[in-house]
């Protein structure tokens, strides 16, 4: 018998009492706060997210700050979460809510819908937490939490299988107060029902869930998509200019480390292609023209798992001396060696900077 959903709400809340999670941003009122920690928290750990969070509230403590503070600012606060595209969403929007709003963030589902990085996840959060809208968070704690309790047998990567939690989410969360509510479902789905080894032998619902009795927990949740991770290999070039300088260039493509700063780079579809000598050639002409003088070598590899992609990092080392008359391509950045930590750079650069002692 599935059990029904008042009853889930009032024993969520009960365990909720017991629960000694305790994080900064918990029963925050202060919408900017919440909005931040969520958004910082979107494919982050909380152990992973906890000091960028405090780091954002100390530099950036109203939205008004963070939204005169220059993106380049923003990204070097960001350095190492990964996922660049929340943080120059988390500028724009800022910039939107500080001079269009008065800094006044929409006390609605609805409207915090209408910003920018902002999506039905995190505008649930932030209007249950801030404004008490009974608007239930729905993530993947809670699909596989719930999905357990009801013993489902439909995909919860599904329509039909969101619909199915977001309906019994959303007649439960009626029987409470939203945001301790909500709150209860994060902590119940990060701390107890976890997606290995779940805490049933001590879970306040295990006489009630249909997954745990029947054996089906480590099943549930079914899903029928499968990510294949594709594959991203670099082939990075760290130029020692006279041992005092080296290179960088922004990169301005479309894609998760726009806006930031990298050594130069090829990208290639096989590890050791034929094209990456061919096109080494090109770029070191491209930054240094008519330059030919230098001999690169193979420093170090260093792989990235990301969540649908591997990045895979080939480090090569160019000596080179200042060609006279001395030019440099506009495009690219002569820095000093002792600088270079001043830039927003990608993790697997600054990866490359900690292992090499650079």
């Amino acid at each position: 018998m599935i059990l029904n959903p008042e009853l889930f709400a009032l024993k969520l809340l009960e365990w909720a009492k017991s629960s000694d999670r305790v994080m900064p941003w918990k029963s925050e009122k202060d919408a900017y706060k919440i909005w931040l920690s969520e958004i910082i928290l979107q494919q982050t750990r909380v152990e992973q997210g906890l000091p960028y969070y405090l780091h954002f509230i100390s530099t950036y403590p109203d939205v008004h700050t963070l939204a005169t503070a220059s993106e380049a600012e923003v990204l070097k606060s960001w350095e190492g979460l990964g996922y660049y595209s929340r943080a120059r969403n988390l500028h724009q929007t800022a910039k939107v809510i500080s001079q269009q709003f008065n800094g006044v963030f929409p006390s609605s589902y609805t409207g915090l819908l209408q910003l920018k990085g902002i999506g039905p996840y995190t505008a649930a959060a932030i209007a249950s937490f801030a404004y008490e809208e009974p608007k239930p968070v729905m993530d993947g704690n809670v699909l596989r939490f719930v999905s357990r309790i009801l013993g489902m047998e439909i995909p919860v990567d599904t329509k039909e299988g969101k619909d199915t939690v977001y309906q019994y989410i959303s007649d439960a969360i009626k029987y409470t107060l939203p945001s301790a509510y909500n709150q209860a479902m994060m902590d119940f789905g990060a701390t107890v029902c976890k997606p290995v080894s779940p805490l049933c032998n001590n879970c306040p619902f295990s006489q009630y869930c249909i997954a745990f009795k029947q054996g089906k927990e480590s099943i549930i949740p079914i899903k029928v998509k499968k990510t294949i991770k594709k594959e991203l290999i670099f082939h990075y070039y760290v130029f020692n200019v006279e041992g005092q300088w080296t290179i960088l260039q922004r990169r301005n493509k479309n894609d998760i480390w726009k806006g930031l700063y990298q050594f130069p780079a090829i990208e290639v579809e096989e590890k050791h292609h034929k094209q990456a000598a061919q096109k080494m050639h090109q770029l070191v002409n491209e930054i240094f023209p008519g330059n030919e003088n230098f001999k690169p070598f193979f420093i170090k590899e260093i792989k990235q798992v990301l969540t649908h992609r591997i990045v895979i990092g080939q480090f090569y080392q160019i000596d080179i001396n200042f060609p006279s008359p001395f030019k440099i391509n506009k495009e690219y950045n002569l820095v000093e060696r002792s600088k270079i930590r001043n830039f927003a750079l990608p993790k697997i650069i600054t990866e490359y900077l900690k292992l090499t002692n650079f």
